[in-house]
């Protein structure tokens, strides 16, 4: 595939941030470009996937990759301070970044190729619960992350149901603790995602619902804007892009390789690896205008709920300028 042409394959309170100042691009040892790009997570896993599509070679610039142990918010915070100029995250970040004026736009789209019939997210009750349905919560203690896709999803999933959040007893707790607090019965069911979701099954949880047809389970490449107009670190991002979207491909292509490395790195079990790579085939794509309608479905949710205090256009959290990257268009249709 020649890079950068095709793509298929592949809390949070609002942040007071210290704002962000206009920069040139960071120099490396030898004065060249550096990109410095967010991982999410405590698992180094974008640097191992890159190496193992074999896109990580012939870099025109350099890459300093910064580790975001806690998540979304963390990040947010970094690039509102010029710590970091790219990162992939959940969609739910940006909305976020947005209300605390982080200058963030995302330049990309990591999306479910089949959000309909697939999901990353998922709704679980422990083995042995009578629960058969989400109206079946009703009165249930329903553990989620506030102001994260992980709220969203049973806000979407009660609504479903003509249910909302005062109809249950919502346990707002990270998504790193969920699943414990669902195997010692200290919530009756918890929304989750990815491995997470994966390792609960594992030890006897069922999904009652996924994100599927309800929430798009979009992921979002952001960059800082002031680096998306910088004339060095600008076309780093898009180069990066192209790369990425390679190595997403291959990592769809592959998954029982990747699964195998991705336990090496974070301790797994390969098989929770792979069923949570299986259940959403995913690819890298440009900036859409379902993507820009889903972002503000979302964002209005949040209104709605009283986790924003003002409506977002959610237009603004996107930047077109890279879909050349993916044979589309910059300039996005609108209403």
């Amino acid at each position: 595939m020649a890079r950068g042409t095709t793509t298929t394959g592949a809390g949070l309170a609002a942040l007071a941030l210290l704002g962000a100042s206009a920069c040139s691009a960071a120099s490396g040892d030898d004065g060249g470009t550096v990109l410095r790009i967010g991982e999410l997570g405590a698992v180094p896993a974008a640097p191992a996937l890159l190496e193992a599509a074999g896109v990580d070679q012939d870099l025109p610039y350099e890459i300093e990759w910064k580790q975001f142990a806690n998540a979304g918010p963390e990040y947010v915070e970094a690039a509102g301070v010029d710590e970091v100029d790219l990162g992939v995250t959940a969609d739910t970040p940006l909305i976020f970044a947005d209300a605390a004026d982080a200058g963030l736009k995302a330049v990309a789209v990591v999306s479910i190729d089949a959000p309909e019939e697939q999901s990353d997210n998922a709704i679980l009750v422990p083995a042995g619960s009578d629960a058969s349905s989400v109206a079946d919560l009703e009165g249930a203690r329903v553990a989620f992350q506030e102001g994260t896709i992980t709220q969203y999803h049973v806000i979407k999933a009660l609504e479903s149901e003509g249910l909302g959040l005062d109809d249950i007893e919502p346990v707002n707790l990270p998504v790193t603790d969920g699943v414990t607090a669902l195997q010692n019965g200290e919530v009756d069911a918890l929304a989750t995602l990815q491995t997470h979701w994966a390792q609960a099954e594992a030890d006897g949880a069922r999904a009652l619902v996924t994100g599927s047809g309800l929430i798009a389970g979009n992921s979002l490449v952001s960059a800082r804007a002031e680096a998306i107009g910088d004339p060095d670190l600008g076309p780093a991002i898009e180069d990066y892009l192209g790369r990425l979207a390679e190595a997403v491909q291959w990592k769809e292509e592959h998954p029982e390789e990747w699964a195998e490395i991705y336990a090496g790195l974070s301790g797994l079990p390969e098989e929770v690896v792979l069923a949570s790579e299986e259940r959403a085939a995913s690819s890298v794509g440009p900036v859409t205008d379902e993507a820009v309608a889903a972002q503000q479905d979302q964002s209005d949710v949040y209104l709605e709920v009283g986790v924003l205090d003002e409506r977002q256009d959610a237009a603004g959290q996107f930047d077109p300028s890279y879909n050349g990257v993916f044979g589309a268009p910059t300039e996005l249709g609108g209403d």
